[in-house]
């Protein structure tokens, strides 16, 4: 009985978070495709310009923890997703909910509150809090997706 009621208030103090950020905004704007070394930096552009902001995320990360310079490293370790370009970038990108792991991918498909997490060795640690999909879905804010090839680096406010 006490895990079921730690979930429930887990899920209610999430909910609360999520709808606070969500009050706020007009649209969510939803990210689709497959993260790249290429796009890597238009995704942490968007990420820092949506701290605190209701986000949807379509995206796919390939497992790759020996990445090389300019490739997306993505690996899981004690339950926690971690993302970040190597040599290069000003972040990495981490959650602990809201994917999916296969043997050549790590899928996120829903919506999450994007949390700056402080710096952790000179990087800035952009935390995915999982939002809840009904939440965002029946507030009625319009959905607008764009692909991650897109997005562009040089905008950050």
């Amino acid at each position: 009985m006490l895990l079921d009621r730690r979930r429930f208030l887990g899920s209610l103090a999430a909910s609360c978070i999520s709808s606070v950020a969500l009050a706020q905004q007009q649209r969510v704007l939803r990210v689709n495709g497959e993260v790249t070394g290429r796009n890597y930096l238009g995704l942490e552009a968007f990420l820092f310009n949506s701290i605190d902001t209701v986000i949807g995320l379509k995206l796919r990360f390939h497992q790759n923890e020996d990445a090389g310079k300019g490739d997306v490293s993505a690996s899981v370790d004690d339950g926690l997703f971690v993302a970040y370009l190597v040599g290069g970038g000003e972040s990495e990108v981490t959650a602990r909910q809201g994917f999916a792991e296969d043997r050549i991918y790590y899928a996120f498909d829903g919506f999450f509150v994007v949390k700056d997490a402080g710096m952790h060795q000179g990087i800035t640690s952009l935390f995915l809090e999982k939002a809840e999909a009904a939440s965002v879905l029946l507030s009625g804010r319009k959905v607008k997706d764009i692909d991650i090839d897109r997005l562009n680096p040089a905008i950050r406010h």
